[in-house]
């Protein structure tokens, strides 16, 4: 039996936190241990419950960076999941330095949710595409580079494995049983991660680190056309 992922949700909308708490619930590997809607609520339950994963919406004003950045300090194991409805990029990048874990929209899909925190539960980044496009067109700024080894998670080397094969995103999302959206969303982490802005840059890596066999690229004189 997987072990279970204690998960606290923070947000200021009772009702978002019910459908959160609705969401990641029918996952059997992650437990739902508490809310909260107010600073109060989240310091206090956060001292008390000591969660894996903390879903936090920083955007409403109820909640902002800094109360992520105090829990971030203050409880460095906790993996932390920040949302928000427009994504500041200043906010999000301060975040990200900071050391967070991962970051959604709000209007994200039920996948990448639950995506989210089973990829940050064991230790992975995650961040939807939405989040990614707004980081990498941000005043020609620089994407943000860490010093921390690459990591491709199972779903995203399955995915790199569709798309060596041809796939088309739809395809994918079609094979796995996943959204449109979320397969984009890790097609893009996979380019963030690596730097890359395009398939054939992600076909270039996943062979040379033997990811996938470059034989599948190899075609014979026969049938080569003219």
């Amino acid at each position: 039996m997987k072990p279970v992922i204690k998960t606290f949700l923070a947000d200021a909308s009772v009702l978002i936190l019910e459908g959160f708490r609705n969401i990641l619930s029918t996952r059997p590997e992650i437990d739902v241990i508490g809310v909260a809607a107010n600073a109060k609520e989240l310091v206090s339950g956060i001292a008390k419950q000591t969660p894996d994963v903390l879903v936090i919406d920083y955007s409403t004003g109820t909640f902002s960076v800094f109360e992520v950045l105090d829990i971030m300090k203050r409880y460095p194991s906790i993996r932390v999941i920040g949302i928000s409805h427009d994504c500041n990029v200043t906010d999000a990048k301060r975040l990200i330095h900071a050391g967070l874990n991962g970051h959604l929209m709000n209007d994200c899909d039920k996948d990448e949710i639950i995506g989210s925190v089973l990829a940050c539960a064991k230790g992975e980044k995650f961040f939807c595409g939405q989040v990614l496009d707004k980081l990498n067109v941000s005043e020609g700024e620089d994407p943000i580079h860490t010093c921390e080894p690459i990591s491709i998670s199972e779903r995203e080397l399955e995915i790199l494995q569709y798309i060596a094969d041809g796939m088309t995103t739809k395809q994918i999302a079609e094979k796995l049983h996943l959204s449109f959206h979320t397969v984009m969303t890790h097609r893009k982490n996979m380019m963030a991660k690596l730097g890359l802005n395009n398939t054939a840059g992600l076909i270039i890596y996943a062979v040379k680190e033997n990811l996938i066999s470059p034989n599948r690229f190899l075609f014979s004189t026969a049938s080569t056309p003219r």
